[in-house]
Formats: C-alpha cells, sequence, structure tokens
C-alpha cells in the first residue's frame, strides 16, 4: 500500500493509510484483469519494482554464495537480480506471464511457466530456497500451491503477504473503512490474513510455525516492525524451515 511504483513517486502518508479514500483505477468499466496486459504495462513504462528488492534484502542473510533460488511468482526477476548480486545464486523464475519471464530470462536465469494452483500441475526439482512474494493474496487456491511446495526446498521457504493485523488497517476498520493492502484495484487480491492468522492458516496446512519477519512499517521508531510485527508491521515475511 505504501510503496513507489515508479520512481520518484512517494507512497502514502500515515495520515492517507488510516483515513485515504480507498484506491481505485481510473477506468471502473473495465471488469477484467488480465494478468498479461498487466506485465506488458509495466514493462512499457518501466516501473520499478522497489519492494521486491526489499523482501531480497530482508532475507540475505539466510541464502549462502552459490545457493539455488526458485522465485515463485517471480514477475520480472527483481528478487533474483538482488540475490544475484550479493550471492552468486543459482535462480530460476517461475510465473504464467509470458512476457514476465522474458524479461527474466534476459537477465540470465532459468525460467519455468506454470500454474502450481491448476489441478494436475506439480513442482519438479530441488532448490536451497523457494521465494514467494506477495503472490498468495493474488490466487483462489493458495492452499493447493502450497501444497505443491513441500518437499521442494533444502533450507528454506520464504512467503510474504499483506498482515491484515498492521496498525494502520486496525484504525481503518475503527473509523469505518476496509484496510488497503492492494496498489491502485480492489480486485488485485483475493485472500487476507493477519499474522497470528497466517501462521495458523499454515499449520493447519502441515507446515511448522513459521518465523515471522517483519520488513516494514509504521511508526518505525525502535524497530518496531521488526519486534512487534504482528502490529507495527505492514509488509510481513513468513520463514519456513525444512520439514
Amino acid at each position: 500500500m505504501a510503496d513507489p511504483r515508479i520512481s520518484g513517486e512517494k507512497g502514502r502518508s500515515v495520515f492517507q493509510e488510516v483515513f485515504g479514500e480507498m484506491p481505485l483505477p481510473e477506468n471502473l468499466s473495465v471488469h477484467t484483469m488480465n494478468y498479461e496486459d498487466y506485465w506488458k504495462n509495466r514493462k512499457q513504462k518501466q516501473i520499478v519494482t522497489g519492494p521486491a528488492k526489499r523482501r531480497a534484502r530482508g532475507i540475505l542473510r539466510f541464502v549462502d554464495t552459490g545457493d539455488s533460488v526458485l522465485d515463485i511468482g517471480c514477475g520480472t526477476g527483481e528478487t533474483l537480480q538482488v540475490l544475484n548480486e550479493e550471492r552468486q545464486i543459482d535462480g530460476t523464475g517461475l510465473d504464467i506471464s509470458e512476457t514476465a519471464l522474458s524479461v527474466v530470462e534476459k537477465k540470465g536465469f532459468k525460467v519455468l511457466n506454470k500454474d502450481l494452483t491448476s489441478p494436475g500441475i506439480r513442482l519438479d526439482g530441488m532448490w536451497d530456497h523457494i521465494v514467494m512474494f506477495e503472490v498468495a493474496e493474488h490466487v483462489v487456491n493458495t492452499e493447493v500451491m502450497l501444497a505443491n511446495l513441500k518437499g521442494h526446498y533444502r533450507k528454506g521457504l520464504y512467503i510474504s503477504t499483506p498482515n491484515l493485523g498492521y496498525l494502520a488497517h486496525r484504525l481503518r476498520m475503527l473509523f469505518g473503512r476496509f484496510p488497503v493492502t492492494y496498489i491502485s484495484d480492489p480486485r488485485e487480491h483475493l485472500r487476507y490474513w493477519s499474522v497470528k492468522d497466517f501462521c495458523y492458516w499454515s499449520q493447519k496446512l502441515g507446515y511448522s510455525k513459521p518465523e515471522v519477519l517483519g520488513l516494514r512499517g509504521k511508526p518505525g521508531i525502535f524497530k518496531l516492525p521488526a519486534r512487534w510485527p504482528s502490529l507495527f508491521a505492514s509488509e510481513v515475511v513468513y520463514r519456513f524451515s525444512p520439514e
């Protein structure tokens, strides 16, 4: 919600986070969202995906030089790019957009075009790390996707999703508004979790209790987002160790 999409564009202020109108697309008459068109538009406008880079830096301490990394919902590969610059990884990007994957491939990474939520589709292979940043909330069958990831990582699985329990979201509800976790269209997000609910939900799916990494939030003083992510972090990464 507070993340810049275009270089030089600022995020939402604290006041906007709590009291601001819900962001809506310019053309409300458009009733379909096309994922391929989304990436063509981002590629054409050269939109900067700063948040993807920030999340990659948030897990750097867990990644060793030369590790293999699979990035699910990789987009145009900024996460892999940061990890490769810092750790010289063996990177693979997985997405369902040929436009996005063409950019990832040009950056020197392997690519996979698979929809892990579709019946009968299985993930083949083993990686040291699997990354899935800001994907879980966009799909209906997130449970199917998580079931697909079991047994395919040696060191860690990292999943990020907006935290509905973030302080600003709680205050919005108090003042009669629904939390804003998307960029420009409410249809972007289909699923919602607080930190407590995500931990409970993932354990019900057979995963161990994750480590919760609070990466960003307001206020940022005293490292509050990192110390108490369930309340002060708008951006959370859940780290799962291998079973």
